[in-house]
């Protein structure tokens, strides 16, 4: 059975992630299944509360009863409800799972804390956008979060990787009920070299082709029913502006991430809007199955 992971640490900010991988699941017919990952630091279970000389089956039980308890969030009702504990290297192994059986996705809250241990922050959350091959959806923590996908950007850069993004977010649309955006972003002064010898590029007549190459291009990859625009200016304020005002409420993005974000799909934007979003971004690597 097809399933979305949802790795867990004991916090109420990890588990925010819920109801945004239930609503997936119901739209996409797939299980919920929950993991925790238990380190071998022993600060860290006398943190939890649990004495380190203890046998490691008395650990996984108690990972087993939080996960047990975990799986009774509202937001998962009338879900297939999966569980399981490991030990180990955070990161590695919630890798690992990921490559197990029909993953399709993975959804985690990005700044977790507390709990059995502070692991679902940054670093991991990077770490797995980097190493795993299957979409990631992060999840930024808030209050006013709606839990639904009405309306979904689509960052585009006219590269193969920023279009990876697309027949993920598409699949999640149809399923759904959502709308697709297209968004291009185009900013001239960055992309135009100028060593400051001969005459400055004109950089009207230069705007004016890039924005006609832009709407020329999202035209081509548009499918019928479809909203795109061209905007100007700073990718990560244009794109966070832009899903602000068009109540986008999730923003898709391609990526390379191989073995480290060196170069992100529109440049280094993606890292950027995963970072600064005030909403969940899905992060697409261009080492996902088309």
């Amino acid at each position: 059975m097809a399933r979305i992971l949802v790795p867990l640490d004991e916090s109420e900010l990890a588990e925010q992630a819920l109801p945004w991988a239930a609503e997936l699941a119901r739209g996409l017919a797939c299980d919920v299944h929950l993991v925790v990952v238990w380190t071998l630091d022993e600060r860290i279970w006398m943190r939890a509360g649990i004495d380190p000389g203890d046998s490691p089956a008395r650990i996984s039980e108690a990972l087993v009863e939080y996960l047990q308890r975990a799986a009774e969030h509202p937001s998962l009702a009338g879900l297939n409800v999966t569980l399981e504990t490991r030990m180990g290297n955070v990161a590695e192994q919630l890798a690992q799972v990921a490559t197990e059986g029909d993953t399709r996705l993975i959804a985690l809250t990005s700044h977790g804390e507390g709990g059995l241990k502070r692991w679902i922050q940054g670093s991991v959350a990077d770490e797995l956008v980097r190493s795993v091959s299957i979409p990631v959806l992060v999840v930024r923590p808030g209050e006013e979060a709606s839990y639904r996908f009405r309306r979904l950007v689509v960052t585009l850069d006219g590269s193969d990787t920023s279009e990876k993004a697309l027949p993920v977010a598409r699949d999640i649309a149809n399923a759904v009920g959502a709308r697709v955006h297209l968004l291009r972003v185009v900013n001239p002064i960055a992309e135009v070299a100028w060593t400051g010898i001969g005459p400055a590029p004109d950089m009207g007549e230069i705007t004016r082709q890039f924005s006609e190459a832009a709407q020329a291009y999202l035209e081509r990859v548009a499918n019928p029913g479809e909203k795109w625009d061209v905007l100007y200016g700073r990718p990560l304020d244009a794109i966070l502006a832009y899903a602000r005002e068009n109540q986008c409420d999730v923003i898709a993005m391609g990526t390379h991430g191989r073995g480290g974000i060196t170069r992100l799909a529109l440049g280094s934007t993606t890292d950027a809007v995963m970072r600064a979003a005030d909403r969940p971004v899905l992060i697409v690597p261009d080492r996902a199955a088309d």
